[in-house]
């Protein structure tokens, strides 16, 4: 198996199940109707927890924003998607990202000289995942008691969060499998009698990280029985773990490329494997993320996939799969619908459908959730024109995201003398001129190698590079990392490739990560001089 590349709509089914995994599921399938008349001696619950991407935050990117400047996340939309109908089950909580605030949890995203570390670091990213955890034992009181009941209050739930977020793996595993022999024994003086939990995890980003740690520690508290997994005497069914483009980042990052820091301390530390009682995990990943500081943690183990995990690239930097750029951004797309995220969005609404969550059905959704996961009839035809003419096959992640970076090098290269008159920066505002501006002209700079301005020389980067690797060997020199990049970047750029279709994709829908980082306060060719002249790395399980 290997990861794949997109089509309109994956059908693919999930890993082969336990005769009691199948039962469990036929189960949770016949109980998806919103209302269940007549008293019940037994019930079910469905829980879907939806972990946001770094800096995505539902109150600032939807709610605060007129509906022409939108910039919510698609863990957001799928969110809205989930019903919230206490009395029937149906239960949804909302975790926003990391270096955005979290009342809930303390996290006011406020910072001593304005570093914000949970941006930067993923700090408080703990917190999230602990959250999260206490939401899932309060989803049976709520239900059996009124939302006015949970197990955990909401001023208990902060701090334990703060508590454990610092406290040793094995005394948090102590707090939650105390916190399950407290639900089981209130559980008991009251009727329907709930026989299973189906749970549902979405997450963006460091979200998507989290996400893959909530389930892990999760599992490690839960009891493994007859095929299956009991959580406070429940049947416990996992059924689907739905995931954009997962970067951990936590602690140092990778800003160097060079894969030493990984970005996988604190709770990201061997935490990140695709849990096996996970029914079926889908993860849509970037083909066109240029930043260094935000590495791939691929759902694969070593060379091989788990046998319940699909993982598909996308066209796209890392926010053009997960969501949240506002119309207009980066000189990209200048209205909602036509956001390259909304594809990745869609297929992911529908494979969770296929795996049984409860979503609502799409033709009852409420008309703004189904608009925002409805690509205008342009984008469509400009992402289908642009895979038919990449023609990028199924294979290990990394070398797809290579074919795909090579055509992107090449349309930046192919575009060099026409960049200022074009979209997308044609199309932008004064300081996103600027950011782009900086970042076309890095690359040049870096294609160059110190041996020629390619604005003026008609020599191809291939063939500047292989210069530039015999004046080293003639001078006895060692090519740096950064070099080492350039000239593997150099040797795969190839203008006539740039067709009509790649380059439409390219000007008006994908962004340039690389320069709207430079908004943010960080310009990382001024770190690792390379800026976008190298391939994304790629963590693998708990690499």
């Amino acid at each position: 198996m290997s990861t794949q590349s997109p089509s309109p709509f994956p059908k693919e089914g999930a890993r082969k199940l336990t005769d009691r995994e199948r039962l469990e599921q036929t189960n949770a399938s016949a109980c998806t109707l919103p209302s269940r008349p007549g008293p019940q001696c037994e019930s079910q619950l469905y829980v879907g927890l939806f972990f946001d991407g770094t800096g995505n935050n539902m109150q600032m990117d939807y709610e605060e924003l007129p509906p022409d400047r939108r910039k919510h996340t698609n863990v957001v939309k799928l969110y809205q998607a989930f019903p919230d109908v206490t009395k029937d089950g149906y239960f949804r909580s909302y975790i926003p990202g990391v270096g955005t605030p979290f009342p809930e949890i303390g996290d006011s995203n406020t910072y001593l000289f304005n570093a914000n570390r949970g941006a930067i670091g993923g700090e408080m990213g703990e917190h999230r995942i602990l959250w999260a955890l206490l939401q899932l034992f309060n989803a049976p009181m709520r239900y059996l008691r009124g939302e006015k009941f949970p197990l955990v209050t909401d001023a208990e739930a902060k701090d334990k969060c703060s508590v454990l977020s610092t406290s040793l793996a094995a005394q948090r595993r102590l707090v939650l499998k105390t916190y399950q022999g407290k639900l089981k024994e209130a559980m008991k003086a009251y009727k329907p009698k709930i026989t299973q939990i189906n749970l549902s995890v979405f997450g963006f980003s460091r979200g998507a990280a989290e996400a893959r740690v909530f389930v892990n520690w999760l599992m490690e508290v839960c009891e493994q029985k007859d095929g299956g997994w009991l959580f406070a005497d429940m049947a416990l069914n996992v059924q689907f773990l739905g995931i954009f483009d997962t970067v951990a980042s936590v602690g140092l990052a990778n800003i160097n490329d060079s894969g030493v820091l990984a970005g996988h301390q604190g709770w990201a530390d061997n935490t990140l494997e695709i849990h096996p009682a996970v029914r079926k995990c889908v993860h849509f990943v970037a083909g066109h993320e240029l930043r260094a500081c935000f590495p791939l943690d691929s759902v694969r183990v070593k060379n091989s996939y788990p046998a319940n995990a699909k993982e598909v690239m996308y066209p796209g930097s890392h926010s053009d799969v997960g969501g949240g750029y506002a119309p207009k951004d980066l000189g990209v797309w200048p209205t909602a619908g036509e956001a390259l995220s909304i594809l990745p969005g869609k297929s992911m609404y529908d494979e969770a459908v296929q795996a049984g969550v409860p979503l609502v059905a799409w033709d009852k959704l409420d008309k703004q959730i189904k608009d925002s996961l409805t690509p205008t009839t342009s984008t469509t035809t400009a992402f289908n024109n642009y895979l038919r003419e990449a023609a990028v096959s199924g294979g290990p992640v990394e070398d797809m995201h290579r074919e795909h970076m090579a055509l992107y090098h090449s349309y930046r290269y192919a575009m060099r003398h026409r960049f200022l008159q074009a979209a997308p920066y044609a199309a932008a505002g004064a300081k996103d001129k600027a950011y782009l501006r900086k970042t076309q002209e890095d690359f040049l700079r870096t294609l160059g190698l110190g041996l020629v301005d390619v604005m003026q020389s008609h020599t191809p980067p291939a063939e500047i590079a292989q210069s530039h690797r015999k004046m080293l060997v003639a001078t006895g020199v060692t090519a740096s990392m950064a070099e080492r990049r350039v000239h593997d970047v150099a040797a795969h750029i190839q203008p006539e490739r740039v067709t009509p279709a790649v380059d439409t994709l390219f000007s008006r829908y994908v962004h340039d990560s690389l320069a709207g980082f430079i908004g943010f306060g960080m310009d990382e060719y001024a770190v690792n001089k390379m800026g976008m002249a190298k391939y994304r790395t790629v963590f693998k399980g708990d690499d």
